[in-house]
């Protein structure tokens, strides 16, 4: 009984720094980012060695810019996305609960869940649309919730819907009928010039190979005096993007707001609009989160190695993130 007990504590130990590892490993060697997660305390411990934490340090290869061809990139997106989109076992869905909505919203005091948060975020982005008529492409469409929501302000057959995975857009025939939803790259659109009259992106900006290539494309199909509005979350630094797969490459990142604002002029739009909005979307989507993990434990619908799991992932999600913005801009 002995020995079964301390083999059983063994193999939650090994759990435990497994999750707690894999998610380091995602800081890698970037002195900031694992300074965000320290902070100030001095740890005065031997580094833990169960696995090599140290493998990217001194990986040449990411100090320059690696490119990754469209369709490597889209299998790597779709395989994330596509797991913890429909995945019922996963820990995303025991989440988010019912709500087909998965990005981090817009949260206000007076918002109580993550659907009203992502309804919220669509929102406040459409609002920068000031006349809603004609087509709309929505970019990068989720599991159809945003496309679902145009809805409510085109008709079914001015709206667009594209996405590089087609489970996806199975998804969204499903949800928005009648609308035209098509597996495609935000980067090679296949519409004619001056097609659109509006276009929404919610939080999809930073997979693309690359953002200058979205806004070019983006501006060639608008009509002239059309809008593109969209939320976007930016990394800390560059090296994010080579060490984690289904982001792009590292040519993608973007260093701050102002930079954000400058590529929209270079690709000639005008009354160009970035805030920066952390405040109303990383900041209490974190926190609701972590809470909600808490309570699921609590409850008992959570154990402590899944408690951890989340945590660390959303901890360490905290140290590379910066900040989360809303953008409008015009033909």
């Amino acid at each position: 009984m002995q020995n079964d007990t301390s083999f059983r504590k063994e193999q939650l130990k090994a759990r435990l720094f497994d999750d707690i590892t894999k998610h380091i490993e995602t800081i890698g060697y970037v002195p900031d980012d694992i300074d965000s997660l320290i902070g100030s305390t001095n740890l005065d411990v031997k580094p833990w060695r169960h696995r090599d934490l140290h493998q990217h340090e001194g990986n040449k290869a990411n100090e320059g810019i690696i490119t990754r061809d469209k369709d490597t990139l889209a299998a790597s997106v779709n395989r994330l996305y596509d797991k913890a989109f429909f995945d019922p076992t996963g820990m995303l869905l025991r989440l988010v609960g019912d709500s087909d909505f998965r990005n981090l919203g817009y949260w206000t005091a007076e918002t109580t869940s993550i659907h009203q948060a992502g309804e919220q975020l669509q929102d406040v982005l459409l609002a920068r649309i000031p006349v809603k008529t004609g087509r709309i492409l929505d970019v990068a469409c989720g599991m159809g919730a945003s496309t679902r929501r145009l809805l409510a302000h085109y008709p079914a057959d001015q709206v667009w819907a594209i996405n590089i995975s087609e489970k996806q857009i199975e998804s969204t025939r499903e949800k928005a009928p009648g609308c035209h939803a098509q597996v495609m790259n935000a980067v090679d659109l296949r519409f004619e010039d001056n097609f659109f009259s509006a276009i929404l992106c919610i939080e999809a900006a930073c997979h693309f190979e690359t953002r200058r290539d979205f806004f070019a494309e983006a501006y060639r199909v608008l009509q002239q005096g059309g809008h593109l509005v969209l939320s976007d979350v930016l990394f800390t630094s560059a090296h994010r993007h080579t060490q984690f797969p289904p982001f792009s490459s590292a040519i993608n990142h973007v260093e701050s707001v102002e930079a954000y604002a400058e590529q929209l002029r270079e690709a000639g739009f005008h009354h160009v609009d970035v805030q920066d909005a952390s405040d109303q979307i990383w900041r209490p989507h974190f926190l609701y989160i972590v809470n909600l993990a808490h309570q699921h434990f609590y409850d008992g619908r959570m154990s402590a190695v899944e408690l951890t799991d989340v945590l660390w992932h959303y901890y360490s999600q905290n140290a590379v993130t910066g900040p989360c913005i809303l953008a409008s801009a015009q033909k």
